[in-house]
């Protein structure tokens, strides 16, 4: 059955392409008729069927950086949930019209006809769900308002049905012209869905938004017309219709994550000594982005959080029919925070347990590293925050979203999720957050900070441009922030105490918590590697820390 309906013709070739399109192909200028997919697919077979596989035909795919449930085939369609419109799977076709596929998200495994090929590969072509006036729902919301909802289309198999959404096309725009003038993905493409996700524009991902298809120089270097102006693909490179790229919140991996490196090389500065200085920060534990993107939302205000418990109204939501939202708090130029990342994440998927943090908080999405565990790089985020609703057992209710978006009411919603998900018992609301990768909107280099924004000694370690101690830098033992570890009490700046001492130790000698004993008696701990000697504790510091035995050789923390 088409999932698609048109209103195109074979005469509608006669009104002539009506906007700026690519070149045209010969094979695409023969196009006389539009009839939905399938008209791209008998050309395209084998694109059609890689992109049946692909993680933006599925809303799902394989998990292998995902920590807390590795190896499962998860996503936005499957266990998703976040702390934006939380259960997009109950928003009923609210939440799809980005989605490629021609039928919504329905819930059987989709066919190649319902690759709706043009959502990516045209930026004309918009689209729209076919509404059935028999299909509605009235309700009674907090205002004491009733009001009639008319929703989408669907079959006996829960296929929604998709069809052109001209008044959104410029004027005279037909489907065979869109058919004739298709190109390659271009930024406009991607972002016509990513920069919107979320519910607006520039709301979810801090760091896109709709004017990222043009942005200035200094709002994205890499992106901006008149610098680098890469498109998405050049970072996020396809093979396959699979795409290269996996922030913090994502729960699949489709492609090997793009790095800086690919481009920029393992020592992207000069060789002046500031530069190589800046080179060894970006061999160790400093992203590029930490440096050189010093804020986001830099082209629009993004939201920092959602209380679903205050409704606030929105004309635009529900197709135009309206329908409430969440409260939201948006930011515009926001300095970041910072975690250590090391390619892996948590995620919470629904109908797991999740432990608070310690003031009581849940986060839902959480960057996995640590300092000094050789893998692990700091990195620019944006903490999301909301309000979750969690039974005692520790399992997030997924909300009948939608409901909110019609009555206003969250505690109904949250009930109704309970019942669809068969979840009995009470629940509370708590804090919960999620960090999300900053990694778009980079700098020109004339906006990198100076050494002194992140190193300044004027008011010792508070107010830097990175909070280091928070970071776990300045947990040093006493006797290393009293240079007695491995000699007599000695003085040194800071920046010449780790000149002379790089060569010889590794940043964790000195950088570390203060153990809390010996593995071993020294009687016994010593012998492990040699017939016992007596040696203060200095001395022994002084001539095994330079053979690269590392703390926890002999200590315990």
């Amino acid at each position: 059955m088409k999932k698609f309906l048109f209103a195109a013709s074979a005469l509608a070739i006669l009104c002539g392409v009506t906007q700026a399109q690519a070149v045209v192909l010969p094979a695409h200028a023969g196009i006389t008729s539009y009839n939905g997919p399938s008209t791209c697919i008998a050309c395209h077979p084998v694109q059609a069927q890689d992109m049946l596989n692909s993680l933006h035909m599925k809303w799902s795919g394989p998990t292998p950086e995902l920590t807390n449930a590795p190896n499962q085939t998860l996503g936005k369609a499957v266990k998703g949930i976040n702390t934006f419109c939380t259960y997009a799977m109950s928003s009923g076709n609210t939440c799809f019209i980005c989605h490629v596929r021609a039928d919504g998200n329905a819930p059987h495994a989709p066919s190649v006809n319902d690759v709706d090929c043009l959502m990516c590969h045209s930026d004309t072509y918009m689209r729209k769900f076919t509404m059935d006036p028999t299909k509605t729902l009235t309700v009674t919301n907090i205002l004491g308002q009733i009001k009639t909802y008319i929703f989408g289309l669907t079959d006996a198999d829960g296929n929604f049905f998709t069809e052109p959404n001209y008044a959104a096309m410029p004027a005279g725009t037909t489907m065979v012209d869109v058919a004739q003038n298709v190109h390659k993905p271009t930024r406009k493409s991607c972002l016509r869905c990513h920069a919107t996700a979320g519910g607006a524009d520039w709301t979810k991902r801090g760091d896109i938004g709709l004017n990222t298809s043009a942005p200035t120089d200094t709002q994205d270097v890499h992106m901006s017309t008149t610098r680098g102006n890469l498109t998405c693909s050049s970072c996020h490179a396809v093979s396959g219709h699979k795409i290269a790229g996996r922030g913090i919140d994502l729960r699949q991996t489709e492609a090997s994550d793009p790095k800086c490196t690919d481009c920029h090389g393992t020592a992207p500065h000069s060789s002046s000594t500031t530069g190589t200085n800046m080179n060894r920060h970006a061999a160790g534990q400093v992203a590029c982005q930490t440096c050189h993107i010093k804020t986001f939302g830099k082209g629009g205000a993004t939201e920092m959080s959602r209380d679903f418990r205050i409704p606030v109204w929105n004309p635009a939501q529900l197709g135009g029919q309206g329908g409430f939202i969440g409260e939201e708090v948006k930011a515009s130029n926001v300095k970041p925070e910072y975690r250590f990342f090391d390619g892996t994440s948590y995620v919470y998927n629904v109908g797991e347990t999740i432990v608070p943090n310690a003031d009581g908080s849940y986060t839902m999405a959480r960057a996995n590293g640590k300092i000094f565990d050789g893998k692990s790089k700091i990195v620019p985020i944006k903490n999301h925050k909301t309000i979750m609703p969690i039974m005692a057992d520790g399992r997030m209710v997924p909300p009948a979203i939608l409901w909110m978006f019609m009555t206003g009411d969250y505690n109904q919603a949250v009930q109704k999720g309970m019942e669809a998900q068969g979840m009995t018992g009470s629940y509370t609301y708590v804090n919960a957050n999620a960090e999300m990768l900053v990694t778009h909107g980079v700098d020109p280099k004339t906006l990198a900070p100076k050494c002194a924004e992140c190193h300044g000694t004027l008011n010792g370690h508070n107010n830097l441009m990175v909070p280091f101690t928070s970071l776990g830098y300045h947990e040093l033992p006493t006797s290393a922030k009293a240079c007695t570890m491995c000699h007599s009490k000695k003085s040194l700046s800071w920046e010449s105490a780790h000149s002379k001492h790089r060569s010889k130790l590794k940043c964790w000698t000195c950088h570390s918590k203060t153990p809390v004993g010996l593995k071993s008696p020294t009687s016994t701990l010593c012998k492990t590697c040699h017939s016992l000697e007596s040696a203060s504790s200095a001395s022994v510091h002084k001539k095994h820390l330079p053979k690269g035995y590392v703390c926890t050789t002999c200590h315990v923390y």
